[in-house]
Order: structure tokens, then sequence, then C-alpha cells
């Protein structure tokens, strides 16, 4: 239990005060849009640069975590169809309560989790935790936008394929993406970066946990659900009840050990993404829901992750 609060206390603490405040009018939307590119554009790329790099050799289970990851991800997706059948949602709405039924935050809520549940361990054990979860998150990525810009574009009315064709060149250059490629290109190469020059990626990259969770609370300040519970207390349910225990499923039959298990299902219980909001204001999908899922899936996140870091 004590391990649970020390984990968990930290992060939505920080996600907590960053919320209050923003409801107090202490943080602009403005100044946190300035972090939020800030993170986007520089801290996480670094971070995702120098743990790929860095990497002494490919951890432990990381392709059967990632293999796992995928499967389970993919049946939710394929679940969300009936769900919004049954929900009556209409054509416009659907790309957006699919996206934040499986577009998790694993790299602002999944990141900082991992590294305060193993706090207590070696340095070379979060060392190699925090590497595993990146190359994870490498592959997450290229799923994860290509999904989303396929589903927001494909259930709106008016398909564009030349709207598609710049979205899809904004995928390309996600920074991200481009950072996970470089990373992946480092490791597999026998080419070590300057020492002076990852030391700079090490200190940028430090920043990117605590700074990361301030942007989902501030986030959570500046959006509304405007009615739209309904919708957005199912996808919550299968983001972070349905994916986790799917994932949780899989693994009875891969055996894999200890701290890649927690890192799977740490990432598969990861609140709904704050992008999922950015890219469906983009994408003119609905705003409000994909906020309302933001939203509901970072408190019910909490008992979830709770149990995982208990058990898991």
């Amino acid at each position: 239990m004590i391990q649970v609060l020390n984990t968990l206390l930290p992060v939505f603490a920080l996600i907590g005060i960053a919320l209050l405040l923003g409801r107090r009018g202490r943080l602009s939307p403005q100044f946190m849009a300035e972090l939020n590119w800030l993170i986007f554009w520089v801290s996480l790329p670094a971070l995702i640069v120098h743990s790929l790099a860095t990497a002494p050799a490919l951890p432990e289970d990381t392709l059967p975590i990632t293999g796992i990851f995928f499967v389970a991800t993919i049946l939710v997706i394929l679940l969300c169809f009936p769900a919004g059948r049954l929900l009556r949602l209409p054509r416009e709405r659907l790309g957006t309560f699919v996206q934040c039924a499986f577009r998790g935050n694993l790299a602002y809520t999944g990141l900082p989790v991992v590294i305060f549940a193993l706090q207590d361990q070696p340095r070379v054990v979060v060392a190699s935790a925090v590497a595993q979860l990146m190359f994870v998150l490498a592959p997450s990525m290229l799923l994860y936008n290509g999904v989303a810009v396929f589903l927001l574009v494909g259930s709106k009315e008016g398909f564009s394929f030349r709207k598609l064709g710049d979205i899809c060149r904004k995928v390309a250059t996600n920074p991200l993406i481009l950072a996970s490629a470089l990373g992946v290109g480092l490791f597999v190469l026998p080419f070590e970066l300057p020492r002076f020059f990852l030391g700079t990626l090490d200190l940028a990259g430090q920043m990117a946990a605590p700074a990361a969770l301030f942007c989902v609370g501030g986030a959570m300040a500046f959006v509304s659900m405007e009615g739209r519970y309904r919708s957005a207390s199912v996808a919550t349910l299968l983001k972070v009840a349905v994916l986790p225990a799917v994932t949780a499923g899989l693994l009875l039959f891969v055996e894999v050990a200890p701290t890649a298990r927690l890192v799977l299902l740490v990432l598969s219980a990861c609140p709904t993404a704050v992008t999922s909001y950015i890219m469906a204001k983009e994408l003119d999908g609905d705003e409000a829901l994909a906020a309302g899922s933001i939203i509901l899936s970072t408190a019910a996140c909490i008992p979830v992750l709770g149990l995982i870091i208990a058990f898991g």
C-alpha cells in the first residue's frame, strides 16, 4: 500500500496542482500551450533519443510486450465499433470515440508512473525500464497516429484525400516519431554521440516527466465535457478497464520478466492522451467528447494503476 501511495501520489498531485492553478487563473492557456510545445518538441524527443541511444541492449522481453500491446490495442479498437453502435453515436463522433478508447497518454503519464514505481530499484533497473518503455513507445506512435488520422477523417462527411495527405505528412514529421527513429538508428548503428551531446539530451529529458504531468493537469483545466458524459464514460471504461484486462489476459499466455510486465500493464492502463483532444480539434472531431474522456479516464485510472503497482 505504501509503495502504491509513494508512486501515485506524486504523479497525480502534480496533475492536481496544475489543474487547480489553471482553474484559479494562475496558469494561462497560452503558457500551457507553450509548455506543451517545449515538452513535445524538445524534452520528450531528447529523452527518447537519449534512452534508446544509450541502451546497452534491447531490454529483455521488449518484443513480446510490444506485440501484446499492439494486439490488445487492436482488439479494443474493434470492440469500439459495436460499442459506438449501442450508444447510437452519430458518424461524425465515432472517430473521436474510438480514438479516446485506445489512445493512451504513454509518455505524459506512463513514463512518470513507471519511474516512480521503480524509484527504490537500482538506477540500472530504472534506466532499462525507461529504455524498454521507449522501445514500445516508438512503434506505438505510428499505430496511434495512423489509426487516429484514418478514423477521424474517415468518420467525417466529405472525405478529402488532399487533407488526408496533408495530415499524413504531419504525422510523418511528428517529433516523437522522428526521435524514435533516430534513437533506434543510433541504437542499431555502431555510432556513439559525443559525451557533451548525450549530457545535453539527458538534462533536457529530465524535465519531461514532471512538466508533462503539468501539461495534463493544465489541459484538464481548460476543457469542457458539454454533456458527453455517457459516451465519455464508455470510452473511459474501454481505455482504463477493458484494455488492461485484455492485456492481462494475453499475459497469461506469455511469460515475461516482472519489470517488463509492470511496464506493459502501466502503459495499457494510461488515461486517454491529451493529444486526442488536440487531434479532435484539428480534424473537426468531437472536442467535448475528447475532453470528457481525458478528464474521466485520468480520474478512473488511479485505482487501476494502484492495483497494477500493488500486484503487477
